[in-house]
């Protein structure tokens, strides 16, 4: 390596900084499903201890029919606790999805950025600490916000607050807004690294466009955990009642997962515009040189022109957007995961029926 290319190197802090989220998966010893299950589990079986030991409220009651139904007040607790498990897994299904494609990375873009790639697969520098700390005290700022609101539209005490439901509101809210907030800064830090990256380092070849398929592999990544939260926020409205709502709400899911994807893979698609573009203006150089002389009854400036003009063709038929067929395809159903919760929230009250009532799905 010259000494020029050592000076334009970057510098980058490559201590890491491990968030709390991280670490539980690093430490537990469930394994992946496990701990996720272990974390909503802990969740809501919280709700469910304090909502039966205060019984304000119970975790349900039984309707004019006698049938056992989950109260709104349950089904919020019940659906907060997904989210909160959801937005605890997505950031270690993110960490091991760097770690699966690294090397893939690595191959997509020159030697001089696999310092930049590598530090982007470790995760967030250690110097971005202070942020993911300044976050969490905001999540827990506007959840004791929010629990305080509640309070006062409920018009009680503090301690009538504590012996109900509230207790739990007041223990998970804080720490739901604090990992939604540190979800929001990783994914912001991950796309100004990423954007530079490509910038930077990504050299276009032509002949092995397939390498850049990475890139859409990692949009299509960040387009399904959009649309995996969004399911599970769409629980808020899986009641068939409130299907008004819930198919813009659908609708809107969708849209997010097709700008997700398409952030990732617009740079790379502007780099391969503008190398087309630098390719077909060299050959359209040649063809003119060319074509003069086989006017002019040259023999082998016609057969140069006949290969140009082939050449031509297939430099204007190569694909611009990273995005392989595989990707498509798991793209098309990714977009149904937004429907999911109408399905799993009718399955989750026959559970609970026939788990209480002994009765049958």
């Amino acid at each position: 390596m010259t000494t020029s290319d050592a000076k334009s190197l970057p510098t980058l802090d490559l201590n890491r900084f491990t968030s709390a989220e991280t670490a539980l998966y690093r430490w537990s010893p469930l394994g992946f499903w496990g701990t996720t299950l272990a974390v909503f589990v802990i969740s809501f079986g919280s709700f469910a201890m304090i909502a039966e030991i205060t019984g304000r409220p119970h975790l349900g009651y039984v309707d004019a029919a006698g049938t056992w139904q989950l109260n709104t007040v349950s089904w919020v607790g019940f659906v907060l606790s997904m989210i909160l498990t959801t937005g605890v897994a997505l950031t270690q299904i993110g960490r091991r999805r760097w770690e699966t494609e690294r090397a893939s990375l690595l191959a997509a873009i020159e030697p001089l950025g696999h310092e930049a790639a590598n530090a982007l697969c470790d995760g967030a520098p250690v110097s971005w600490r202070r942020y993911y700390w300044a976050l969490t005290a905001a999540g827990v700022i506007v959840g004791l916000v929010f629990n305080l609101l509640m309070l006062r539209s409920q018009s009680v005490t503090l301690l009538q607050y504590l012996q109900s439901i509230g207790l739990w509101f007041l223990l998970l809210s804080p720490w739901l807004y604090a990992v939604g907030m540190r979800a929001g800064l990783s994914l912001a830090r991950e796309g100004r690294e990423m954007r530079k990256l490509i910038s930077e380092h990504v050299v276009i070849d032509l002949y092995h466009l397939e390498r850049l398929d990475i890139f859409g592999r990692i949009g299509l990544a960040a387009a399904g955990s959009w649309l995996v939260m969004a399911g599970v926020l769409l629980l808020f409205v899986a009641d068939a009642s409130q299907a008004w709502i819930a198919t813009p709400a659908i609708a809107l899911a969708v849209l997010g997962g097709v700008v997700a994807l398409t952030n990732a893979v617009r740079p790379i698609q502007r780099k391969i515009h503008a190398a087309k573009a630098v390719e077909l203006a060299q050959v359209h150089k040649l063809m003119a040189q060319a074509r003069e002389r086989a006017f002019a009854g040259d023999d082998s400036a016609a057969s140069a022109l006949a290969g140009l003009t082939d050449y031509e063709v297939w430099v204007e038929r190569r694909p611009e957007w990273p995005i392989s067929t595989s990707v498509t395809l798991r793209f098309s159903l990714y977009i149904l995961i937004p429907i999911l919760p109408i399905l799993g929230s009718y399955l989750f009250e026959k559970f609970a029926d026939g788990l209480i009532y002994g009765g049958v799905f």
